[in-house]
């Protein structure tokens, strides 16, 4: 099928650090791809980045996300909001016409992620869940060695995220103390959808335990955790933990695989990854970052991937069984027991 290519005029749903990030993607990595005409932000006397200042002298800024999904020259929006603002307002723009790219996590509970993957899998939509994890270098050269069978049978996988304190204290102190979401859903949310993406699969059981060991206000109960820890079995028989926490030193993500012929780990934020065969041969593959830009280039990645998708006449949600299992590991461990999300995700989608 033949591309008809659209200079897309994009709306932001929600303008604060991420939304004005991604626009400045879109300034500077993708001014051939649209430019962002409007955004929606319930904050009185919004301060907009040089940039935007810049480079959208004539954006158009609206206190209510209703009157802003009203104005017909937007045609695609990036949804950016907090996450118990997001089924409603994709829902709504989808109606409005609008193909919908919308942040992670994509809802704040089981419930809504069910409720959502039956709107979108109901109509003609454009609908992708923002997750750029999969588009950084080091993830995408470990998809591209674990499907190849570098490993063999993958057998076992782990995966570590450390914030780092700096970045835990500001951001659990001030972002989840508005109780606007919870910090282990809104970190782990990545690195569990990353981790079954590179698998192949999806968790069948989930075991985890979340604590709160430093960060909390004077006085006040935790708003939320900062450090958490699952494991379980996927679907394929992998099995796999996952661990966060905000108490360490550094900012760091970590991904290691285990199988039959070696083992493959690297940081994700570096660019490289480590091959150890089972013989103990050692080989470190490139993984160089070719885009430039946020998150190791993977922001202008997946922007690229969601308007080309836009632009494919393929009027069908992307992957939306990552609705459900992109929060459904970050939320078994906020239940501290054993929670058979395989069976749950299989009962929505109707996979075998």
């Amino acid at each position: 099928m033949k591309m008809e290519r659209t200079y897309h005029k994009i709306g932001i749903a929600g303008f604060g650090v991420r939304g004005q990030q991604l626009a400045s993607a879109i300034i500077h990595q993708l001014p051939e791809f649209g430019k962002v005409v409007a955004c929606a932000e319930i904050r009185k006397n919004p301060v907009f980045s040089d940039d935007i200042s810049t480079r959208c002298p004539d954006l158009r800024v609206y206190d209510d996300y209703k009157k802003f999904l009203k104005d017909r020259e937007i045609d695609t929006v990036l949804v950016t909001t907090y996450e118990t603002t997001h089924r409603q307002i994709t829902e709504d723009a989808i109606r409005a016409g609008k193909a919908v790219l919308c942040d992670k996590p994509v809802v704040p509970s089981l419930e809504e992620a069910e409720e959502l993957y039956r709107f979108v899998t109901s109509r003609p939509c454009f609908f992708q869940v923002g997750l750029n994890l999969p588009s950084f270098p080091v993830p995408l050269k470990l998809k591209e060695l674990l499907d190849a069978g570098k490993i063999g049978r993958v057998i076992a996988a782990r995966g570590t995220c450390d914030v780092g304190a700096g970045f835990g204290r500001d951001i659990i102190l001030n972002k989840f103390g508005g109780k606007r979401g919870h910090f282990i859903t809104a970190k782990l949310t990545h690195d569990t959808d990353l981790m079954q993406h590179l698998l192949g699969t999806y968790a069948e059981e989930v075991w985890g335990k979340t604590a709160n060991f430093l960060w909390r206000r004077n006085g006040e109960k935790p708003d939320t955790d900062d450090t958490g820890v699952m494991a379980g079995v996927m679907c394929s028989g992998v099995l796999f933990s996952e661990w966060l926490t905000s108490c360490g030193a550094k900012y760091e993500r970590s991904f290691h695989f285990f199988g039959t012929k070696g083992e493959l780990s690297a940081n994700l934020h570096s660019e490289t990854v480590t091959f150890l065969s089972s013989t103990g041969e050692q080989e470190t593959i490139p993984a160089p970052n070719r885009h430039g830009g946020s998150h190791f280039g993977a922001d202008k990645a997946m922007l690229t991937d969601f308007l080309d998708y836009a632009d494919s006449g393929v009027k069908q949600a992307r992957w939306p069984g990552r609705i459900l299992s992109s929060v459904m590991v970050a939320m078994a461990a906020l239940e501290g027991k054993t929670v058979k999300t395989g069976e749950w995700y299989r009962r929505i989608t109707g996979e075998k």
